[in-house]
């Protein structure tokens, strides 16, 4: 336990009293090397969340420390916020990174968070039709289970009704929709859209594997969700902070799409997490009717470390190794080999359902044997157990999500799924508790 009266930080969505209570000055982190975080104590964890889902190269990813050591001699900081001196490292990242995206979406918009930037991509639509005469068009649609991060406009589009509630008031014109199951018919979704008046709505935002539960969307259900969306004159937002920058074995699952979404947000392993970095890639059509406007005001979003020098290094080094031969295949190939050995050390087994997910971003269905799910209290006292027995995870709502770095070996997966296995089984025998 920690004595709150000589500890200063306050962080986190954990109230302080429960992370004083939990953690130990011995927990805190000092280090790291590949898949592995070292505490104070010099105990090694098995990092099965990269950090906060974004250290995706793990912890030693020389290349892209190098980068950023060269780029902090050269130019440390720098601004494209205003001024006609924007730094060239990050000209010449916007140039790669639009290079490794759908054709249309040439324009990139640099921040800092996904949050920022998914509040960016709604900000954005709705700026653009005020400036081309469709004022409006203020709503925006997401869908059940969504998590788009938190801020005025990002809390309202994550479907959390616990968070609007604690947060309000958050932005008023987002709706959410029920979102459907894989392969399912769209007709649901449109008929609401339908009923908000297709004419109000400016931009439907959707994630391609829902972040909260890990349910992954089919390539043909996304090509018509972004189709009907391109049919009612509404801008489809693909929001890939998780899934973009080789989470699930591509740069993006947008690229699979029969037709390309306005815009894509994206975060998280940009950088290998080694920078705060995120990005907004913005259609052209888009673009082209504000790069001139008639009203002499330019998309008033942004902040002063946007597109910083020391991130866009880092961002071109990761772009290189993902770019490298093999390597996302090899990320697709270490998801099978995850998912299949979680399924066949748990098959059977009463408290777990299906391994969801896609490539690297995956998720171990929990619930009890009457069907139920295990509650959110649950799983995160499991989380706390993979824990002390040196495996690092998330948790949510029934599933534990396990999202490795990029770079985990296959004897690392090995050690993952025995290290769950055995904590599973000792968590159901000794705490789990009654519904």
């Amino acid at each position: 336990m920690i004595d709150g009266s000589k500890y200063h930080a306050w962080h986190g969505i954990t109230p302080m009293a429960d992370f004083l209570r939990e953690s130990d000055p011995d927990l805190f982190l000092v280090g790291g090397d590949g898949s592995y975080a070292v505490d104070q104590a010099g105990r090694r964890y098995l990092d099965a969340r990269s950090s906060m889902w974004n250290v995706t190269l793990g912890y030693s990813c020389e290349p892209v420390k190098e980068a950023m050591r060269r780029q902090l001699d050269a130019l440390p900081s720098g601004t494209v916020m205003r001024y006609e001196h924007p730094p060239l490292v990050t000209v010449e990242y916007a140039r790669a990174l639009a290079g490794l995206l759908p054709p249309t979406l040439g324009r990139i918009r640099f921040g800092n968070t996904g949050s920022q930037m998914t509040e960016a991509a709604g900000m954005l639509s709705r700026f653009h039709r005020r400036m081309t005469g469709e004022p409006g068009r203020t709503r925006i649609v997401a869908l059940s289970g969504a998590y788009h991060g938190t801020g005025p406009l990002a809390t309202a589009l994550t479907a959390e009704q616990i968070l609007h509630d604690w947060s309000a008031p958050v932005d008023g014109h987002v709706t959410h929709v029920p979102a459907p199951v894989p392969g399912a018919d769209l007709a649901p979704v449109f008929a609401a859209i339908d009923r908000i008046g297709a004419d109000q709505v400016t931009a439907v935002i959707f994630e391609p594997v829902q972040g909260n539960l890990l349910h992954a969307a089919d390539v043909e259900q996304l090509s018509a969700l972004v189709r009907g969306c391109r049919e009612r004159g509404i801008h489809a937002v693909a929001d890939e902070v998780t899934t973009g920058a080789g989470r699930v074995g591509a740069m993006t699952v947008s690229e699979r799409l029969a037709e390309p979404p306005d815009m894509i947000v994206l975060g998280k392993g940009l950088s290998g997490g080694y920078f705060p970095l995120a990005a907004l890639a913005v259609a052209d059509h888009i673009f082209d009717a504000l790069a001139d406007p008639p009203v002499r005001l330019g998309f008033p979003n942004g902040s002063t470390t946007d597109g910083h020098p020391l991130g866009a290094a880092a961002g071109l080094a990761v772009l290189e190794i993902l770019t490298s031969a093999g390597f996302l295949d090899g990320v697709r190939e270490r998801g099978r080999q995850l998912a299949a050995l979680l399924t066949e050390a748990f098959a059977g087994h009463p408290h777990v359902g299906a391994v969801r997910g896609e490539g690297l971003l995956l998720g171990l269905e929990l619930r009890r044997p009457d069907g139920t799910g295990w509650s959110v209290r649950d799983v995160y006292r499991l989380r706390l157990a993979c824990r002390d027995a040196g495996l690092l995870t998330s948790y949510a709502d029934g599933v534990l999500p396990l999202l490795p770095p990029l770079t985990i070996s296959v004897d690392e997966c090995a050690e993952l799924v025995t290290i769950l296995r055995r904590t599973v089984d000792r968590y159901v025998t000794d705490q789990l508790t009654t519904p």
